[in-house]
């Protein structure tokens, strides 16, 4: 089994090109930063996982989040377009926190998804998976305006028993922690 802990949220404040670019090069997942990537475990521990995440989510309260700086990546998969978050002490203390606790439970199904969980860089993906024709055009397509607001108020675990968009996309796979502390 693999699991993953984002935080999952919709826009506060968002330009309004940034839907419609999001339909053309992008899948249809939810805004989210990943804290904890995608990690194999075993299965009978997975309500040690469920108590771990409760625990965080009662210590932390709600966190609001600006992303306003462009950064384009080449991944494995392609072309990749980001919006990445003004630094935020809240939010790197919640993923130090959590990349810790959790990395007892499995190892990571990738180098490459270890190394973006110890070199946390939050944004919100609005391309990708981009071919270098694709991503040409859609560097065309961004404005300038990149200014997005969000509130990260909940955490979310999920688990699939492959790495495919369906297994990560069904909402049966995933288990929403609200942030408590006030």
């Amino acid at each position: 089994m693999i699991f993953n802990i984002v935080a999952e949220f919709d826009l506060i404040k968002k330009p309004s090109w940034i839907d419609a670019f999001r339909l053309k090069y992008d899948e249809p997942y939810r805004y989210h930063i990943s804290f904890k990537t995608l990690t194999y475990f075993n299965e009978k521990k997975l309500e040690n996982l469920k108590n771990e995440l409760k625990i965080i989510a009662n210590a932390y309260s709600s966190i609001g989040v600006i992303f306003n700086e462009l950064y384009i990546n080449i991944t494995s998969k392609g072309g990749c377009i980001m919006i990445k978050a003004k630094s935020n002490k809240k939010l790197f203390k919640l993923q130090d926190e959590i990349s810790n606790r959790f990395s007892k439970f499995g190892k990571h199904i990738s180098e490459e998804y270890k190394k973006f969980e110890k070199n946390f860089n939050p944004h919100i993906t609005i391309g990708r998976h981009l071919t270098a024709e694709q991503l040409k055009r859609a560097k065309n397509d961004l404005r300038n305006d990149l200014f997005v607001e969000a509130l990260v108020d909940n955490l979310v675990l999920s688990v699939a028993k492959e790495d495919t968009f369906e297994e990560w996309f069904n909402p049966k796979n995933k288990l929403s922690f609200k942030l408590q502390k006030e």
